[in-house]
Formats: structure tokens, C-alpha cells, sequence
């Protein structure tokens, strides 16, 4: 028997596909763009001033966080999908792994002296270690979790007994 018919049998837990993890991740940064885009665009008509880049304000806070758990959810989903086992698992990878490029690249960008302001990808680096704006990307953070997680689930394939 193969290492995937035992693991679908017996619930061998089987390792994580990175590959998947990385294309969920790059679907749900592609995804951010355009939602925030859109949210940012929405909010403006609706509630005055509109969301400005680089400002950190409860308006900022909230496209974030919609545009992220929606985000995420693709990302997860799309995740689950290309692994085809574990999809919570593998969505909820899609932001840790978010993170962790989010902290490459600032890093990399802050020895560049180039600030990065915002971004779907990489809020709780943005924001910067301090203050409300830790709290806000820690939150943002585990919306993104959460919505990659939910997606992950809502991509797992359909087993029949």
C-alpha cells in the first residue's frame, strides 16, 4: 500500500506541500490588491475621508481586515485545493507563511530604506512593533489565520465513505 492510500485510510498525517502553501499565498496577496483596492474605493463613497496609504487610522484597520480574512480565504481555499488533504491546515499556512515573507521583506526593504506603509501581504510588519498598531497587526494577523484556515476547510475535498 502507498504512503497516500495508508495516509487516506488510517489518518497518517502526511507532510505539508509547501508549493501549495506558496501559490495560495501569492493568489491571496493578488486577491488583497484588489479587494483593498475596492473596499478603500467603497468606504470613500460611504463614509468620509477616504482611506489614505501610509495612515493609520480605525478606516485603515477595517479595509485590512476585511480585505485580509477575504484574502486569505482565497488563499486557503486555493491551498486546500492544490494539496488536496489537510486544507485547514494548508490555508491556515497561507498566513503564517505571509508572515514570515512579510518580515523577509521588511527587513530587506528596511536595509533598502524604504518604508513599506501598507499592504495586505505584510500588515503586522508595517505597523510596527509599538503601541495600537502592534495590537492592530496581531489581530490582522489571526483574521488572516482564521481566514485562511476557513477557506483551507471549505477547499478540502469531498470524501464518501
Amino acid at each position: 500500500m502507498s504512503d497516500e492510500t495508508v495516509g487516506a485510510t488510517s489518518g497518517f498525517k502526511r507532510s505539508i506541500r509547501w508549493g501549495a502553501v506558496a501559490f495560495g499565498w501569492v493568489l491571496a496577496v493578488l486577491t488583497g490588491i484588489v479587494v483593498s483596492t475596492i473596499l478603500r474605493q467603497m468606504y470613500g463613497l460611504i463614509a468620509e475621508p477616504q482611506v489614505e496609504r501610509g495612515v493609520f487610522t480605525a478606516a485603515v484597520v477595517v479595509v485590512s481586515l476585511v480585505s485580509g480574512f477575504l484574502s486569505y480565504l482565497v488563499g486557503g481555499y486555493v491551498a486546500a485545493r492544490t494539496a488536496r488533504y489537510a486544507g485547514g491546515r494548508h490555508g491556515a499556512l497561507t498566513a503564517v507563511f505571509g508572515l514570515i515573507a512579510g518580515v523577509i521583506l521588511a527587513i530587506i526593504l528596511a536595509f533598502f530604506g524604504i518604508v513599506f506603509a501598507e499592504g495586505v501581504a505584510v500588515p503586522p510588519v508595517a505597523f510596527g512593533p509599538i503601541g495600537a498598531a502592534w495590537v492592530a497587526g496581531s489581530i490582522l494577523f489571526l483574521v488572516n489565520l482564521f481566514g485562511g484556515f476557513v477557506g483551507g476547510k471549505l477547499g478540502e475535498p469531498i470524501t464518501r465513505p
